[in-house]
């Protein structure tokens, strides 16, 4: 009963209060939540700065403070699970890596011309599940749970060289390829356990580095594991950079029994620094005698075992606001492993730098690494003016926590920390230009949205600003090249701005083009032409937006002051899709040939007014397009690896299901008066089993079924085309696109 009037009471209250503010407001337009917003988002002068526990027992009782400062400003927040805490030391590797025997290695051949990842930074590499080095193929088959190290070069040695087995427990795994070094990164998940404590430490980050440099004799040269969930890596030159981070979280209110507040006793026995700490194991190759240390069956091997925190409570540096700041800000601190590996020399010891904060997204130029952070304010529920306070909502917003650490090889140096106003939307978001100017774009949500840009000095200080871009668009893509911004934004148009940055204290909007659609990647073509790859919009039925066809535009960005879009190419239909829309590094772009490689799934939509989401034919390919920026954009070449023999088969097979003698028979039932009804019997029946569609129908509402047939990736080593799917590698003259070669993944 007391809980049911201090609701109504809290109701009334806010009820109330919303309603003198709504006499209040004069004018036509009300502007009082965007006032608070303004205010409240203004207000970002806080003490975001980098501090160090000096000793285990100065990090317990700094935690213990901050849990009680939470618990007490979110107490709601209690009631949400967290994970507890896994507190395991990590097993050494035994069987969890295997190598098949490989075939002898044949020819050193290397091609002059081939594809490299597509990434953001130049010399700065990221993982992707497929590289090569000119010769070889690595790559991750998710279908087999293998890394494939395929010979590519020349086309008709294609052939397996050596598979690596990889255990069910690791997640999704990228590769790094150096030289001899073949680096896999994954997420590693062991048994869950719920005995005790705050921390998820079932999961892993594992970085294992081969010496690939004699195929039949592979040698790992380093196995290294990390608590907790692998995030993001980099790689310049030999070394390799891998953030790591846990999940932090407060304790069931089950643990510590509903409604009997934290316990200080209990919280301090639990939060134990040799238990939360993050543990490491390193494996490594060693021909120093006196270091090895690694015994298998009976036999000491040329490798040297270590256990160990990944550091010392006196090495971790933190970020914990004090609470009054933490009024204002939601910060919940993860632990954030930095581990940087030297592939060059195995026996050299994993650095770590241990940061207590938070991780969403990174940027990393050749010297400096910038983590980027989501900082949620949230407020109490509030209710509409002129409205009973049936549905409260939750008005709050977002702003980013910048980090900046200076790196060089294996050194990792901590500069300074920033609070900026709203969210960046990826990496693509954030740029350093040559003068260790810090470029990031942000978007804010509620309640106007908006896209705005802020520049940063070396030391995360500010030093310009571009606020209010545009408003009421969504945030879709950016890219900073030299000293200008291209950027995307869409509601039912898609704006191109483009922003001057030469004079980096007064960015300045040059000209903003306006076409249906929007943009989610853009990349240089040269110094004056632009690729746009981007969905076409549509109007559905129910007056909202929906993505159409997938097209790829030239723009002439010689002007500045007046882009203009030179050349267009349409793909097909409605639901059509490229992943490197989503995902940058599946845009393989040979600037020699002028043609860009791209996977992609098309639909054709069977414009059926009583369907409209009915489509008659899809497939997923593997495309080539050529854009010649003084003639056209033209489509060259597709190729799938889907085999549709016997199509029409299967269809016939499946749709039998569907006749008439198949269909079950009506349930009669007899009714009062000694009559009998039988009511109609309502099955549905898929269009692609009418007589008037096609085996292309079937595929197409089939068409995942054949996921292991998707091309994932696109190669070329110089005049051929590769594409490559969990099912094989098939190789294509670029000249005439004829099939030269394939090689099947079994």
């Amino acid at each position: 009963m007391k809980n049911r009037l201090y609701l109504y009471l809290t109701i009334f209250c806010i009820f109330g209060l919303n309603m003198s503010l709504a006499l209040a407001a004069t004018g036509t337009s009300d502007t009082q939540i965007i006032d608070l917003e303004n205010k409240d988002a203004q207000d970002l002068n806080v003490n975001f700065k980098l501090q160090k526990f000096n000793s285990c027992e100065n990090l317990e009782n700094v935690m213990l403070d901050y849990l009680k400062d939470y618990s007490e400003i979110y107490p709601w927040y209690l009631r949400w699970a967290p994970e507890m805490l896994y507190d395991k030391w990590i097993s050494p590797p035994s069987v969890w890596w295997q190598a098949d025997e490989s075939k002898s290695a044949v020819a050193n051949d290397v091609a002059q011309d081939f594809s490299q990842t597509n990434i953001q930074v130049a010399w700065v590499d990221e993982s992707d599940i497929i590289k090569n080095d000119g010769k070889n193929i690595y790559f991750y088959n998710s279908k087999d749970k293998k890394v494939y190290i395929t010979q590519a070069f020349p086309a008709d040695k294609l052939t397996t060289l050596k598979t690596i087995k990889i255990p069910d427990s690791y997640n999704n795994p990228e590769l790094f390829i150096n030289w001899n070094k073949l680096t896999i990164i994954s997420t590693k998940y062991d048994n869950f356990n719920y005995s005790y404590y705050w921390f998820n430490r079932n999961t892993k980050t594992v970085v294992i580095v081969y010496d690939i440099s004699n195929l039949e004799k592979l040698r790992l040269d380093k196995f290294y594991q990390v608590d907790w969930n692998f995030v993001k890596s980099r790689k310049i030159w030999d070394f390799i950079y891998v953030i790591s981070s846990s999940n932090f979280s407060f304790p069931y209110p089950l643990y510590y029994r509903e409604n009997a507040g934290l316990d200080d006793a209990k919280i301090k026995s639990d939060f134990n620094s040799s238990k939360v700490l993050p543990k490491k194991a390193e494996l490594s190759y060693t021909t120093n005698t006196s270091s090895q240390n690694f015994v298998s069956k009976w036999r000491t091997l040329p490798y040297n075992l270590s256990y160990k925190t990944a550091g010392t409570c006196n090495e971790i540096e933190y970020i914990l606001p004090d609470k009054n700041t933490l009024k204002n800000y939601n910060f919940v601190p993860n632990f954030v492993t930095l581990s940087i590996i030297d592939t060059k020399n195995p026996e050299n010891t994993v650095k770590n730098k241990v940061l207590f904060w938070d991780v969403n997204d990174i940027y990393m130029s050749l010297d400096n690494l910038y983590i980027a952070s989501h900082l949620y304010t949230p407020n109490p529920f509030r209710c509409p003016v002129w409205a009973f306070c049936i549905l409260p909502y939750y008005q709050g917003w977002e702003n980013t926590l910048i980090h900046k650490i200076w790196i060089t090889n294996d050194k990792a140096s901590y500069v300074n920390s920033t609070i900026i106003p709203w969210s960046p939307l990826n990496q693509y978001s954030m740029d350093q230009d040559s003068n260790w100017l810090f470029r990031i774009v942000t978007t804010k949500f509620s309640p106007e949205s908006s896209i705005n840009l802020y520049i940063l000095d070396k030391n995360l200080k500010s030093h310009s600003k571009l606020e209010d871009i545009v408003k009421w668009e969504n945030f879709q893509s950016s890219r900073f090249i030299w000293n200008k911004l291209y950027l995307v934004s869409f509601k039912q148009i898609d704006p191109l701005f483009v922003i001057d940055l030469k004079d980096s204290l007064n960015p300045k909007i040059l000209w903003e083009l306006k076409i249906p659609g929007y943009s989610t990647y853009l990349h240089p073509y040269d110094e004056n032409h632009l690729i746009w790859i981007w969905y076409d919009t549509t109007t559905n039925r129910f007056w909202g937006t929906q993505n159409s066809w997938v097209k790829v535009d030239l723009y002439d960005i010689s002007d500045f002051s007046n882009p203009k879009q030179k050349y267009t190419l349409t793909l097909w239909d409605n639901w059509s899709y490229s992943e490197a829309l989503n995902n940058p590094r599946l845009f393989i772009w040979n600037t020699g040939r002028n043609t860009l490689f791209l996977p992609i799934m098309l639909y054709k939509n069977a414009n059926d007014p009583a369907n409209p989401y009915r489509n008659i034919d899809a497939f997923q390919w593997g495309v080539a397009i050529k854009i010649d920026k003084d003639a056209w954009i033209k489509e060259l070449a597709r190729i799938s690896h889907i085999d549709t023999n016997n199509l029409e088969e299967k269809r016939q097979t499946e749709c039998r299901a569907y006749s008439k003698e198949n269909l079950a028979p009506p349930r009669c039932e007899k009714i009062i008066g000694w009559w009998e009804y039988c009511p109609p019997v309502s099955t549905y029946i898929p269009p692609y089993c009418y007589e008037s569609s096609t085996a292309w129908e079937y595929l197409a509402n089939n068409i995942w079924q054949y996921n292991n047939d998707f091309v994932l990736r696109n190669l070329y080593f110089d005049n051929n085309w590769y594409t490559v799917s969990n099912g094989k590698i098939q190789i294509n003259s670029i000249n005439n696109f004829s099939k030269v070669n394939e090689l099947k993944l079994n």
